[in-house]
């Protein structure tokens, strides 16, 4: 190793200059990067210092006897056949010799050439280097450059085999993490595996078939092949036509099929238009699967021989039954449990094709059918945001674990929190990719309540301190201001400045009326109230506002709302406070929309302007106590207004942008009762 170091550093003085940093570079990307994801750096340095077109690294398949490629890094798609059209079967001796000795071995153009005629203009001069780890091969790399470049010089050759020992622990990594991918992804590979077995072989295929094997062996005139059925106690038909001298069902026991059958025995008899009749059982492990009825015209046509070996073609026929017959059973026991559970499940194929999804995922994205559609054709089915995320995850094959993403809605938004692996077999071969989604819409929501709960809780116990304390001097300084107005005429110069002190009290008084509001709020009653009297008395209330403002109002309220139980007075409040926001936020001329909706459980009013909108940043906090957009506000309004609302067992969502207006909607349970 020193030497080559050396023969680097005095051949090439830019290397010489770069050799540290790329070290350190390199090391650095071994203790912080995922193996696969610095696998893939080590390649690309490679290709980047050397002005390489492209590289393979492989890896032995123990069951394909080849090298197969466990990262290409190609420079287009017309290159990414060259592996499997060059070399498997061209140069797998030259490969296999180089992998087993150790030793680089290096391509001309005319090698190549020879090994490949129609990829001579593709490829030029080529490395192969044994990648080793603790004195074993257990990969290759393969670096290329394009037809027209140099060749490679020794000092590269050199600094490439420096390379190539970094790649050894990351590939055992690479290989035993897909090992454990692999055993943790057993589940949806089980569903792979017996879905492709299923479309493998049809069983009617194979019934068909046994004639055909039969004839090989034996002539007859006729074939009635029975299966036993559910009950265990009929034969059935399975190879019946339009015309059969075989009836379709037979009871067990009866003779003479349903007597061979229930006897497990040959037996050979005749009929009216046969004149041999051969019955052969069926069995797999003692156990009956149905029985083999073939019928000739000639006398005498079957002999003991004959019934030998149509036995061997009998038992195998059974052990194919019953082979797919398990193979279903399991298939339809793992799509059971997929469809069974809780979390959403979506499987890709390699070509970004969904081989299942079960009922949840489909809940999830509206009730769609996924299942044989394409990520690439028929993406605008997902989410843009969950469409991302898929295209991201099976393009780098890596997995990814409790992302949490957003998706937009006509009726709102849906928090999902995404679990997705590649899996595969274990040779590290790709069957697919599994995506696990799980609606945390309700948690993030509690989670956010807990969390505002817990900071209300705290601010109250403050805020009814301050006003406690606040309040006591406040109505002393009450005192002397009135009782020094009472001495001061009108006139007086000193009245205008005892007037502005009043007011400003009064203002403290409120400030300190709405901190107690919040600090201690009263319980709210359950009474029946009509929404639509509430909304209308708000609008009645600020209706000079309004029309200082000159605003547009509209109102789209259903022909029937529901009763609703609660405490009016309190929701009065909460509906004051979001439409006095919307007018102070709007522009002159500006609309405030009002539209009630009603669902299955709940009521839903939603208050939309036209206004200046929020913030993004100020927009998750507008309900924490104190934080304020206006100038003489005090930030307290939506925090009662939540807390309300949130006693009425209800929600508030909130969807705003700068300069785009603001919409509130107000989600109240049908039927609430005070507990």
């Amino acid at each position: 190793m020193e030497n080559n170091t050396n023969s680097v550093m005095e051949n090439s003085p830019k290397l010489v200059l770069d050799f540290q940093n790329i070290l350190k570079t390199i090391s650095h990307a071994i203790s912080t990067m995922v193996p696969d994801r610095a696998l893939n750096f080590l390649v690309e340095t490679a290709l980047k210092l050397f002005d390489c077109k492209g590289a393979l690294l492989l890896t032995p398949h123990d069951k394909l006897k080849e090298m197969v490629p466990l990262i290409e890094n190609l420079p287009s798609d017309r290159d990414k056949n060259l592996w499997e059209n060059v070399f498997p079967s061209s140069c797998y001796q030259v490969c296999n010799k180089i992998f087993l000795e150790g030793h680089t071995f290096s391509f001309d153009p005319e090698g190549i050439k020879e090994l490949k005629p129609e990829f001579s203009t593709e490829i030029g001069n080529a490395l192969a280097l044994p990648v080793i780890l603790s004195g074993k091969a257990i990969g290759l790399l393969f670096i290329f450059r394009s037809p027209d470049s140099q060749p490679f010089s020794p000092e590269t050759q050199s600094f490439l085999e420096l390379l190539a020992p970094f790649m050894g622990p990351m590939m055992e990594n690479v290989l035993l993490h897909n090992e454990m991918i692999h055993k943790n992804s057993r589940l949806s590979a089980l569903y792979e595996i017996s879905q492709r077995t299923e479309s493998l072989v049809d069983l009617r295929d194979v019934y068909i078939s046994l004639e055909e094997v039969i004839r090989s062996f034996i002539n007859f005139d006729a074939l009635g092949l029975y299966l036993l059925d559910h009950d265990n106690q009929t034969l059935e038909i399975r190879n019946h036509k339009s015309v059969s001298p075989f009836p379709p069902k037979v009871k067990l026991g009866d003779p003479p099929l349903g007597q061979a059958a229930k006897e497990k025995k040959p037996y050979l008899t005749f009929t009216d238009k046969y004149k041999s009749v051969l019955i052969l059982p069926m069995e797999v492990s003692g156990a009956l699967i149905g029985v083999v009825a073939i019928g000739s015209q000639k006398s005498y046509a079957y002999r003991d021989e004959d019934i030998i070996g149509l036995r061997i073609i009998t038992t195998q026929l059974a052990s194919i039954d019953v082979l797919f017959k398990d193979l279903l059973k399991l298939r339809g026991f793992t799509q059971h449990i997929l469809q069974s559970m809780t979390t959403g499940v979506l499987i890709f194929d390699n070509n970004g094709k969904v081989n299942f999804s079960n009922q949840v995922f489909s809940q999830i994205l509206g009730n769609k059918l996924l299942e044989g559609i394409s990520i690439d054709k028929d993406g605008e089915i997902f989410p843009e945001t969950l469409k991302k995320m898929i295209l991201e995850v099976l393009e780098s094959k890596l997995a990814i674990e409790n992302e949490k993403i957003k998706i937009t809605e006509d009726s709102g938004f849906k928090i999902l929190e995404v679990n997705a692996f590649p899996f595969r077999d274990e040779s590290g071969v790709m069957l697919g990719t599994a995506f696990f989604t799980k609606d945390i819409t309700q948690i993030v929501r509690l989670e956010e309540q807990l969390k505002r709960a817990d900071r209300l809780s705290a601010l109250g116990v403050l805020a009814a301190g301050i006003a406690h304390e606040i309040r006591n001097p406040l109505t002393g300084i009450k005192m002397i201001v009135q009782l020094l107005n009472s001495e001061i005429g009108t006139g007086d110069p000193k009245h205008e400045p005892l007037k502005i002190i009043q007011n400003e009290i009064e203002r403290l008084e409120r400030i300190i009326v709405n901190l107690l509001d919040f600090a201690k709020p009263s319980k709210p009653q359950a009474f029946e109230f009509s929404l639509r009297d509430i909304l209308n008395g708000c609008l009645m209330l600020l209706q000079n506002q309004m029309s200082k403002m000159r605003i547009h109002l509209q109102t789209d309220y259903p022909d029937e709302i529901p009763i609703l139980i609660g405490d009016s007075n309190q929701l009065k409040q909460v509906f004051l406070n979001i439409l006095t926001n919307a007018i102070h936020a709007s522009h002159p001329g500006g609309i405030i929309a009002i539209k009630v909706e009603t669902s299955s459980n709940c009521v839903i009013t939603s208050i939309r302007d036209s206004g200046i909108g929020i913030k993004s940043e100020l927009l998750r906090a507008i309900f924490d106590p104190f934080v304020t957009t206006k100038e003489d506000g005090t930030g307290l309004g939506l925090s009662v207004a939540l807390r309300i609302v949130e006693e009425h067992s209800g929600r508030i969502e909130v969807e705003s942008a700068p300069a785009q207006g603001s919409t509130f909607s107000v989600f109240l349970p049908l039927n609430t009762k005070e507990n």
